[in-house]
């Protein structure tokens, strides 16, 4: 069995294969193209520097022709004008192109999967966090990968080279730069695990800073900042004082990063070689004779150079065992499981379906139920409304309606097959939904509609969404129709819709989609009572082939429905029609009576 110790080096070194197989599986040319660089820079500057360099001092100092010193310069010289044309066309073409690809591929698989997991992930703080930080790691991860590689395959081409070139002119000279190997190691490695540390103390802190950030450039602020000058002022504060926890943590942390850094790279390895090694030389050159002067030149530059090879192999390990702990965070969050388990053992009804809840309980967390044993029935067309204070959990049994959550217990069912058996994205597709807090993207009004890829014949469907959502009017205002781009985000010429219009929009989506139910929670909250009586006109006309549960503080849009539910404090007080609520005098009488006045 392996220890505990030998799982997480073989997690490493599983998570560096990862982000490196994820390299060559986006670009193979990128990846043999690192390789090639990688070993033709260090093998160019092993000619230049060590050979040329040795072959001219031999010949000056053995008295042969110069011209033959000229013949050495000029081949070496051809060879370095070749060299710079391959790195040229690496830095410019290869890695310019290919690079982008590389990065896209990740953030693909990154916002793939986000759109996939369960929504309860977006509850939890630490899962936001280490989403937070995949998203911000990925393109430093593709990079980390590069230079991994170059690492490795220059390190090794270094190696090769002057461990040669040093084993066949003094062997000796080798043990002085394998001196500080283990040591910058070890060194090395309890750097490069300090700032993983700092970088997971900092990442809470940089989130909320960033958070506090957007909120002075982001539009939906800029009313509230100006009308309330002391929430703007809260926020310099806090800004400020997250910058003030950020220093103290630099301050404090960045003593131990410092000596750290400075006994790995200083004390362990240039005062270990250049002042000791220079000596050595010296010391056999001119006391023993056993080396020329020309020897003495090329082996303490070629020490240096082998040095750098030692110390990149030296640096190898720790920097993959730092890659290997960012990318765990982009893994797991890759391989997060879902715990809405999808079966698929059903097919989705066609049509308008049934919904049935029998004994629903809920709680985000689970010694805090929200709903309690909620029991409802929606027949099939049927149109029913769910009503109640704020916070009394419509919204969240919306939520286990659409199976963004299971139940904590008792279960819901289409048709009478339980949901947890169909497939979940076609259950999903089945439903058409308007959240109270929906939200509309910077893109086309067509897509906003569509919320898919825009197919031939699109436009004829969207134009009977928009005509019965009530947004036909805005619509036939814009410059480009549907095509018209919504916010200013991307575009100059992008519009900007009023609360009223972003959510006729909104229900439109609602009315494109061919569901056999839907849902609509508070669709006319923005709307003006004119808007908001053509808006219901327009849902019963839609709907009536459809099975349709609404949601409403607004009691006008709920009276003419089949079937009302009364939710308070999680549970279902009161059921029936408008009239028979209002012959009972509970809850609903009484928010209706407040209301009245409204609709009389």
């Amino acid at each position: 069995m392996k220890t505990k110790k030998e799982k997480r080096a073989g997690r490493i070194l599983s998570n560096n294969c990862f982000i490196i197989g994820l390299l060559f599986r986006a670009s193979p040319l990128y990846g043999v193209s690192i390789i090639v660089e990688a070993v033709r820079h260090n093998l160019v500057n092993f000619l230049e520097q060590t050979i040329c360099v040795y072959l001219i001092l031999d010949v000056i100092e053995t008295g042969k022709p110069y011209r033959t010193v000229l013949y050495v310069v000029g081949l070496f010289l051809l060879l370095d004008i070749a060299a710079a044309a391959v790195s040229n066309l690496y830095e410019q073409r290869t890695k310019l192109k290919c690079l982008p690809i590389v990065q896209k591929k990740l953030k693909e698989m990154l916002y793939e999967k986000a759109g996939r997991v369960d929504i309860s992930c977006y509850d939890n703080v630490e899962y936001y966090n280490d989403f937070m930080l995949s998203v911000s790691e990925a393109d430093r991860a593709v990079n980390r990968s590069e230079q991994l590689l170059r690492m490795c395959f220059g390190g090794v081409t270094v190696l090769l080279c002057y461990g040669t070139f040093f084993a066949v002119q003094d062997m000796v000279s080798i043990l002085f730069v394998l001196a500080s190997f283990g040591l910058r190691t070890l060194f090395s490695n309890f750097l490069n695990r300090w700032r993983y540390i700092i970088r997971q103390t900092e990442n809470p802190l940089e989130r909320k800073r960033e958070y506090v950030k957007r909120i002075f450039y982001l539009r939906q602020y800029a009313k509230e900042l100006r009308l309330n000058k002391e929430a703007s002022r809260s926020m310099h504060e806090e800004f400020d004082r997250i910058n003030e926890e950020l220093y103290l943590l630099h301050k404090k942390m960045g003593r131990k990063s410092f000596w750290l850094d400075f006994t790995a790279k200083y004390l362990m390895s240039d005062f270990a070689l250049d002042i000791i090694y220079v000596l050595y030389l010296i010391l056999k050159a001119v006391l023993g004779g056993m080396l020329s002067l020309g020897g003495v030149v090329v082996l303490y530059n070629s020490a240096a150079n082998l040095r750098r090879g030692f110390g990149t192999m030296a640096d190898i390990g720790p920097y993959a065992i730092e890659t290997g702990l960012y990318v765990e965070k982009i893994r797991s969050f890759l391989e997060k499981e879902s715990a809405i388990i999808n079966i698929k053992s059903c097919e989705i009804p066609g049509g308008a379906g049934e919904l049935e809840c029998r004994g629903v309980s809920f709680g985000y967390q689970k010694d805090a139920l929200i709903l309690k044993n909620i029991n409802l029935k929606i027949r099939a067309k049927e149109k029913a409304a769910l009503v109640g204070y704020n916070g009394a959990g419509k919204t969240t049994l919306i939520k286990l309606l659409l199976r963004l959550y299971d139940p904590t217990e008792g279960a819901i069912f289409l048709d009478g097959v339980d949901i947890r058996n169909y497939d979940v994205a076609e259950y999903r597709r089945y439903i058409g939904v308007v959240f109270q807090d929906f939200q509309l993207f910077a893109a086309a009004v067509a897509e906003n509609i569509v919320m898919d890829r825009l197919t031939k014949g699109y436009e004829t469907a969207a134009l009977a969404a928009v005509r019965k959502s009530g947004f036909l009017e805005k619509l036939q205002t814009l410059p480009n129709g549907l095509n018209q781009e919504l916010t200013k985000e991307f575009y100059e010429d992008g519009v900007e819709l009023s609360g009223g219009e972003e959510q006729k929009l909104a229900v439109a989506r609602a009315f494109y989609k061919e569901a056999g139910v839907v849902f609509l929670d508070e669709p006319s909250s923005a709307l003006d009572p004119l808007a908001e009586y053509r808006l219901n006109r327009a849902m019963k006309e839609v709907a009536r082939e459809k099975t349709l549960l609404s949601i409403s503080h607004r009691l006008s849009t709920t009276r003419d429905a089949d079937i009302i539910y009364v939710l308070e404090n999680g549970r279902i007080t009161e059921q029936g029609t408008h009239a028979e609520l209002l012959s009972r005098g509970g809850v609903y009488a009484a928010m209706w009576e407040v209301q009245a006045g409204r609709y009389a």
